[in-house]
């Protein structure tokens, strides 16, 4: 499981579909968390006004910490005579008597966070309202990536604000496809044409990086990087590197030939 870049202080459109499914399940709650540390962090809440400090919840002390880890959905008719759950902290905590929940994912599959619909009372969760919150997660999990792809471009804009190399360079480099990374190999910047021009998903554009900073750290100023992923063509890239700045390289991408399926 991954750890979620993200602005945490906007939250009001993850509250507002809370909200949505809490009422179109006539449910006491509905949360939205993600992983942040070793706590699950609702990024949506139904309940209006929520504070900070009660949007977070060691994960190991939550049902949907489960739901995340198992990475599939969970309905609990009782929970409080459900041996797996009854000594969950949260269950205690937020009173739950019957628990919906279904995983968040990223596009690689891997968990990030839950969905839940949480009830007072026992209940039998149908499977329409199963098929519901699925559909609805979807639609999160989308919203969040959005949101981290900001969140990262927002990162990269103090350190732009001080660093004029990289300013020119990005400048001269209109319409290619271009990426930030940092020294550790962590994506800051990627600009449009990257996804676009190179029919890379977000997930394989997280890779690109990594294998840039390799190249970086062996010397070279550029060389060639195959990007594999379970059930996509493969993608033979070029890449030229660029140091503007301790701490930060520019790298310029662009295809050395067309993509080949994987065996």
């Amino acid at each position: 499981m991954g750890d979620l870049a993200f602005d945490f202080s906007s939250m009001a459109e993850f509250d507002a579909l809370a909200q949505s499914v809490a009422a179109k399940l006539n449910c006491q709650m509905c949360l939205v968390s993600v992983l942040h540390g070793e706590a699950l962090r609702a990024l949506g809440h139904s309940k209006q006004g929520e504070p900070v400090e009660d949007r977070i919840m060691y994960a190991r002390d939550t049902i949907c910490g489960h739901t995340m880890r198992t990475g599939a959905p969970l309905r609990v008719v009782d929970v409080r005579n459900d041996a797996r759950f009854r000594d969950v902290p949260s269950v205690e905590a937020m009173s739950i008597g019957a628990y919906l929940g279904v995983p968040l994912c990223r596009e690689d599959g891997l968990p990030i966070g839950a969905m839940c619909a949480l009830a007072a009372s026992p209940r039998i969760w149908s499977n329409s309202e199963l098929a519901y919150l699925e559909a609805v997660a979807d639609l999160v999990e989308s919203k969040i990536e959005r949101h981290a792809l900001r969140f990262e471009q927002k990162a990269l804009s103090a350190a732009l604000a001080e660093n004029d190399a990289i300013l020119t360079t990005l400048a001269e480099a209109s319409g290619k496809a271009i990426t930030v990374h940092n020294d550790a190999g962590e994506l800051v910047f990627a600009n449009v044409a990257l996804r676009a021009d190179l029919d890379l998903t977000y997930q394989e554009l997280l890779v690109l990086p990594h294998a840039a900073q390799r190249l970086a750290s062996g010397g070279a100023q550029s060389g060639a990087v195959s990007v594999d992923t379970p059930g996509r063509p493969s993608h033979d890239l070029h890449v030229q590197l660029y140091a503007p700045k301790a701490g930060l390289t520019l790298a310029e991408w662009s295809r050395t030939k067309t993509a080949h399926s994987t065996s």
